[in-house]
């Protein structure tokens, strides 16, 4: 028996003692080949080792160049690619049963809008440069836009971290069993967190490159889109929740506009459907 545990001990499947690489193979040829899946280890360590390098880059920049044009875009950089990291390390943290590529959050809408809208940031704020220089150069505006960039990358992890599994990227349309309706934390003072620090965040990073143009923009979209997406979600917690959101939703403020008739209407729409509604909490 003992002998039978050792020959499957060095199989080609186990570990360290997989089979050694035959002579037709070069040294760098893999064991294991490459998975390019969409969801797979190799996936996610590439996109992780990636930002690590961005970070570390934007950082060197931030600093080798200091408080100039070059230093603040190295910032810029460096704080675009640790808001990635982090939405997938609070997931992977505190919600690993959800822990996906898509974690990363580069592309959440689904049709690449994000990433351009990162883009013309970056070609406005190189044009600007080129053409205004010296408008440009860092001032009290910079920093004012760095703080609020930082303000809200903390609140929308402090968000995600006090959710733990029952955040999620996208609205929920379905109750999951983990599903719980959070009160504590960050979320006695704001209902919506995630969406304020996000909107924090990205508006903040565009006044710290003194953007004018993509600054309204992102407060304009931003603004449409949050309001929008907010009256679909609370008529699903009322949905899911019912008197106690109801009770937490007056209790509790938000930022951002909703329309309580709206909602309202949205959440009758739900119970027409013929579902049963958490009345009795």
């Amino acid at each position: 028996m003992e002998q039978d545990a050792r020959e499957r001990a060095f199989t080609p499947k186990v570990g360290l003692f997989r089979r050694r690489p035959e002579e037709s193979e070069k040294w760098w040829t893999p064991i294991a080949p490459v998975d390019w899946r969409e969801n797979s280890p190799h996936n996610i360590a590439l996109a992780a080792c990636g930002l690590g390098i961005i970070i570390g880059s934007g950082v060197c920049i931030a600093v080798g160049h200091g408080w100039t044009i070059t230093g603040v875009f190295g910032l810029y950089v460096a704080a675009a690619a640790l808001y990635h990291m982090l939405e997938y390390l609070s997931v992977a943290l505190y919600n690993p049963d959800r822990t996906e590529s898509g974690s990363f959050m580069f592309n959440p809408d689904g049709d690449n809008r994000y990433m351009v809208a990162m883009a013309v940031s970056v070609v406005e704020y190189v044009i600007e440069c080129w053409a205004f220089g010296r408008t440009k150069e860092p001032s009290a505006i910079t920093m004012v836009g760095f703080v609020i960039a930082i303000i809200g990358q903390i609140i929308r992890t402090l968000a995600m971290v006090t959710a733990k599994a029952s955040f999620n990227h996208y609205v929920a349309t379905h109750r999951a069993v983990d599903h719980q309706l959070i009160t504590h934390g960050i979320y006695r003072y704001e209902r919506h967190p995630s969406y304020v620090g996000f909107f924090l965040w990205a508006v903040g990073l565009q006044t710290m490159l003194k953007n004018a143009v993509t600054t309204i923009l992102f407060i304009v979209v931003l603004g449409y889109f949050f309001t929008k997406r907010t009256r679909k979600e609370e008529a699903f917690l009322l949905f899911f929740f019912g008197k106690r959101y109801r009770l937490y939703k007056n209790q509790t403020p938000s930022l951002i506009p909703v329309s309580n008739v709206d909602i309202e209407y949205r959440r009758q729409q739900l119970e027409s459907m013929g579902e049963n509604i958490e009345d009795d909490n």
